[in-house]
């Protein structure tokens, strides 16, 4: 196999995305939102907009209750909030759907939103986590608090081994918010037959069945009423997963209501506004170490902003039971709270809690190795879970199945050169020195671990025809992880047949009618166990049948290069042959398979990186990533997962952060303010892999698309402290670490930068 088998249609701009979706005749959707982040909704007036000949329609939260909606849906995890696709009421953040209109001409449709007016009356909004503790005012009038929930997770005594502890290291470290930014911003389709009482939803999200379902449940219509298509999809780095967003709905009512498809397409604007951000976590970590290094408890309490709550603000919980990471801990005492403000509901964004986590303890551990005086490598090769030792109850709720930390170290000192790198830095900064430069150079290391497969269950249905040929349906769905390849590869590798044999289908709720989807670093992990699954079953198909005209028994058989064969390869009968015995012209199987329980990911990285003392601009100059990510499937396909992650990572460590002023309206709404790294800031990536079969998939594959993710942020930040520190000053808590950040740390510091007109004149 050549390249991808998606690679010719998407880089000929033979895709297929929502926006390229059009009918001769469509209306267009557009959206009134809250400027203002806590206010009463006292009148819309649609008078003006009315006059336009361009107006269709409109709809308020009011008309929305009238005609028996749902509120969006939500998981049961967390206290209700029971918002509605329009505000009813009151707006609670800025951007917050408040009103629709439908327009007939797409250039219209901001024209139309400008003529609706709306009168609020403001009210004292909650923009900070502090705030949202004073319960005053309460953002859910049916809440007693801001408080949309609370886990925890003990073991041992924490308390107790911490005051016995030789040493002891405390800290408080977060990450901001950030946004996901695909590439393709949300968007939908709907044309509604009356006919038929169908809609035809076409969608850019991450799991066709997903949006059916949430559908379903908020216009209270069976899932039957709603054909969801999903085609290509541009990035969705999980702000397309989780999340249940108004316009499809909305588009929906539209459609039935006038007949006519509608469309309605994000801007980059109301996708920094609405799409689910994540991160926003804060956390307080005490870790306690015996006079060898070994760990002896871990107590952490995580705080999280998740804005006005939404579908998957549970991730805190997630962070929770990661915390421990890949490490040995007797004691814990672990504690999360997920906080409500005046801000757009949370979300996954690559990792989903699992950056945070690994940002925590990570930190927490390179701050203890500086305490100690001890290699960094050292203190978690120390204290990691050793091969023997697996599988492994971590304390906060997972069992970890299988890994090797000591060889993923091992690996990075000796392959990855870790150190050279040490060395390189300090011939780097006794020449800074010397020199009299404004440069300063970093190492920072980290470990990380992540459970993949989540929800454990995905289906499969794979179809052959007499010549042979396959078509394998799937209940994942890719957006740019080049999943078509690495499933038609394992079927082919199962049935022994050309790759070119198999071709993928997805996103498609009338062909394969129930699926869970893409995230949370499952699609081959699950995904592809579905996909073994389905094969093996048409295999005992093939063999079950080709029995009865060989007079051989099953396991007397085997299936490859499209014929049945004895075990000497000498072949008996073709797949056409059987099929024209048995009367058939096509043999299917289907399979939900069902995972036991998460397999984990892991890995280790490293970090290089220079300071300009003067500016505060950071570098990276080389960056390792060592990964587990299980059998690896296609090389190119899992490096690139790695490469693209660490990039995600680079952005949240250094650039990206929704900010909002002390009222709650957002900073950042375009890419002129909220900054992603180029090409230009993007380091290459040096990439080593070590392989340990995972036991639990049926491929031996874990997930890989969130691992670089994950470890950036603390790979970075211990290499930025590890600067930092060599010049006097304390690292940085708090990502993302911005050149302002960076440069009032330096002031902190014993060496002071010299100006740039002497440097000049010398």
């Amino acid at each position: 196999m050549k390249g991808r088998v998606e690679d010719a249609r998407l880089t000929t701009g033979a895709g297929s995305y929502v926006d390229d979706i059009k009918y001769k005749v469509q209306a267009y959707l557009g959206i009134v939102r809250s400027p203002y982040a806590h206010a009463r909704i006292k009148k819309i007036d649609f008078s003006r907009a009315r006059e336009s000949p361009d107006f269709i329609a409109s709809l308020t939260g009011e008309e929305l209750v009238l005609l028996g909606v749902a509120p969006l849906v939500q998981f049961p995890m967390q206290k209700p909030a029971n918002r509605y696709q329009l505000a009813v009421g009151k707006t609670v953040y800025v951007g917050e759907a408040v009103a629709a209109i439908l327009a007939r001409n797409r250039y219209a449709v901001e024209d139309l939103i400008d003529d609706v007016d709306v009168e609020y009356e403001e009210l004292p909004p909650i923009t900070t986590i502090e705030e949202a503790k004073k319960n005053a005012p309460l953002i859910f009038d049916s809440w007693n608090d801001n408080i949309a929930l609370k886990t925890e997770a003990k073991r041992g005594d924490a308390d107790q081994a911490i005051k016995s502890a030789t040493h002891v290291m405390s800290g408080r470290f977060g990450i901001a918010r950030q946004a996901g930014t695909p590439i393709e911003p949300r968007a939908t389709t709907v044309k509604y037959d009356r006919e038929k009482d169908l809609f035809e939803v076409h969608g850019t999200v991450q799991s066709a069945n997903r949006l059916q379902t949430y559908l379903s449940q908020e216009l209270k219509l069976p899932k039957e009423k709603f054909h969801v298509i999903v085609k290509d999809v541009g990035g969705g780095f999980g702000t397309k997963g989780a999340q249940s967003y108004p316009e499809n709905a909305l588009a929906c009512i539209f459609s039935r209501a006038t007949g006519l498809p509608v469309k309605w397409t994000s801007t980059r604007t109301e996708d920094l506004l609405e799409t689910a951000p994540g991160r926003d976590e804060y956390c307080d970590v005490e870790i306690a170490c015996d006079e060898g290094g070994k760990l002896v408890a871990l107590k952490a309490s995580v705080e999280t902003d998740a804005g006005v709550s939404g579908t998957l603000s549970v991730m805190a919980g997630l962070t929770l039971r990661l915390l421990p990471g890949s490490y040995k801990i007797p004691n814990l005492d672990l504690k999360a709270t997920v906080y409500v403000t005046n801000k757009s509901a949370s979300g996954p964004v690559r990792g989903a809690g699992r950056p945070e986590a690994c940002f925590f303890i990570e930190r927490a551990m390179d701050i203890m190795a500086r305490e100690l005086e001890m290699d960094p490598i050292e203190l978690r090769r120390r204290n990691v879970i050793l091969p023997e030792e697996f599988p492994y109850e971590n304390g906060a709720g997972f069992t970890y199945d299988s890994a090797n930390y000591p060889r993923l170290l091992d690996t990075l000192e000796n392959a990855g050169k870790y150190r050279e790198a040490l060395s390189w830095k300090e011939n780097f900064n006794r020449d800074s020195r010397a020199n009299e430069k404004n440069l300063v150079a970093g190492v920072g290391v980290c470990a990380e671990i992540e459970d993949t497969g989540s929800q454990f269950v995905e289906t499969a249905r794979l179809v052959m025809d007499s010549g042979g040929a396959l078509i394998l349906y799937t209940g994942s769905s890719p957006h740019g992880q080049g999943l078509e390849t690495t499933l038609a590869q394992l079927v082919s590798e199962e049935l022994k047949v050309p790759v070119d044999l198999v071709r993928v289908v997805y996103g498609d709720t009338d062909l394969i009618p129930s699926g869970i989807g893409t995230f949370g670093s499952r699609s081959i992990a699950t995904g592809g166990s579905a996909a073994v699954d389905a094969a093996m079953k048409l295999k005992a198909q093939l063999l079950e049948g080709a029995s009865k005209f060989t007079g051989l028994s099953p396991d007397k058989l085997q299936f490859q290069g499209g014929s049945i064969t004895n075990y000497v390869g000498k072949s008996l009968l073709t797949v056409r042959e059987m099929f024209a015995h048995l009367e058939i012209e096509e043999l299917s199987v289907s399979t939900e398979y069902r995972m036991s329980q998460s397999t984990f990911a892991s890995g280790v990285h490293l970090c290089t990186l220079m300071i300009d003392l003067e500016t505060g601009k950071l570098s990276i100059k080389r960056y390792v990533a060592v990964d587990d990510a299980g059998r690896v499937i296609n090389r190119k396909i899992v490096d690139g997962q790695i490469h693209g992650g660490v990039i995600h990572g680079v952005g949240g460590a250094l650039y990206e952060e929704l900010r909002f002023d002390s009222d709650g309206r957002p900073l950042t709404t375009s890419f002129m303010d909220y900054l992603i790294p180029s090409a230009v800031e993007s380091p290459d990536v040096e990439i080593h892999r070590i392989e340990t079969p995972s036991t639990i998939t049926l491929d031996g594959a874990r997930g890989v698309g969130e691992s670089g993710t994950i470890a950036a942020y603390p790979a970075i930040f211990n290499a930025l402290d590890d600067a930092l520190r060599e010049v006097g000053a304390r690292g940085l808590d708090y990502a993302p670490a911005t050149p302002e950040q960076i440069r009032a740390a330096l002031l902190q510091g014993t060496w002071s930068p010299i100006p740039t007109e002497e440097r000049m004149s010398s």
